[in-house]
């Protein structure tokens, strides 16, 4: 608590030139935070903070830091409530604004008004490197819970959960565990629901952007036009199998179309089998100029999981489809955002007041 203490006294000599800046023997709220009482003097006047320093965990825990705080603040007249932390990424600097909380971070980021000091100071870098969670729950196979609590609003088991996903209801109690540590979870007696679910899906696309790119193929088929292709897709034999899902926008054209596209795109379990598909619709592999692209997912497993027959052809999940088309360069966040906005928003946002 010490170093905490000197690196808040540090920032706030900063922030404040020309102020003295003294530690205040304020007793602390029981707030679960490291809380510090600060005094700021010049000739003319002199303004209280009660600094309360925290980790980010997540979105999820930022955002009950911020209300918890905010609500502190309405019952506070003799002094300004502030959140402190190492470091404070824009998009959390962002939420902090918009729930009108007060804040600074060691890096030199601040957002602290009052009607004698107006400051705002933006763009500095994190100085240090975070360290990497204990377990992540945007892996391939951790992923599957999220995939299921993000499809209900009912409470869920961990056996029921284990069970649909197929795995063992120790990983699950892990998984559980990690999302919980997050903010990202609410435990009652008949099970766990998801809290802050779309904070946790825009969680998902920063750690799926950073993903390994994954080996693939492409192929021209003589055809006018993308929905040519899917139509003899759906007649092809491939359409039989469970070992291939439509993604990006020809898998988003059969469930809300948006955009238009020019490339059918295909996760598939292993090239040989994308090696059967271009031989039975006469494609021959290009190395641009394609109109038919297979690949080996990223998520080997999860990526399969939820899917759909529609149109005779298997598509992906709402969710996957987000996470594909969020990033793509041609009018990718358009389809993603049309997406959510007509089908994953009615459930992930229905009651995120948990």
């Amino acid at each position: 608590m010490e170093h905490i203490q000197r690196d808040i006294d540090s920032e706030l000599g900063d922030l404040f030139p020309g102020w003295d800046v003294v530690r205040a023997p304020r007793p602390a709220p029981d707030s679960g935070h490291s809380s510090v009482g600060v005094s700021l003097r010049d000739a003319d006047a002199k303004v209280n903070l009660m600094v309360e320093f925290t980790t980010i965990a997540s979105r999820a825990r930022l955002r009950d830091a911020a209300n918890a705080l905010v609500q502190r603040q309405a019952g506070e007249q003799g002094a300004i409530y502030v959140l402190a932390s190492a470091f404070i990424s824009p998009t959390n600097q962002q939420i902090l604004r918009e729930a009108g909380a007060p804040f600074f971070d060691f890096a030199g980021n601040a957002w602290i008004v009052h009607d004698r000091f107006h400051i705002d100071r933006r763009g500095f870098a994190n100085p240090s490197k975070e360290s990497r969670p204990a377990r992540n729950p945007f892996s391939d196979k951790a992923s599957l819970v999220l995939r299921l609590l993000m499809s209900t609003r009912e409470h869920m088991g961990i056996r029921q959960i284990a069970e649909e996903a197929e795995l063992t209801a120790g990983y699950v109690s892990k998984v559980a565990q990690e999302l919980e540590r997050r903010g990202y979870l609410h435990r009652k007696h008949e099970g766990i629901v998801l809290r802050h679910p779309t904070d946790l899906l825009q969680e998902w696309v920063y750690s799926y952007r950073k993903r390994r790119p994954t080996a693939g193929v492409n192929f021209f088929v003589p055809v006018q036009h993308a929905d040519e292709l899917i139509g003899r897709l759906s007649q092809a034999r491939v359409a039989g199998s469970d070992d291939y899902v439509l993604t990006l926008h020809a898998g988003a054209s059969l469930v809300d179309r948006y955009a238009d596209f020019d490339t059918v795109d295909l996760y598939v379990r292993n090239l040989e089998l994308a090696d059967a598909i271009a031989a039975e619709l006469g494609g021959r592999a290009v190395e641009r100029g394609g109109n038919l692209s297979m690949r080996v997912p990223y998520y080997r497993v999860s990526a399969f999981f939820g899917k759909r027959r529609l149109g005779g052809l298997w598509v992906a999940s709402d969710v996957q489809l987000y996470l594909d088309l969020y990033d793509y360069p041609v009018r990718g966040r358009e389809q993603a955002e049309h997406l959510y906005n007509r089908h994953l928003r009615p459930l992930l946002e229905a009651d995120d007041t948990l």
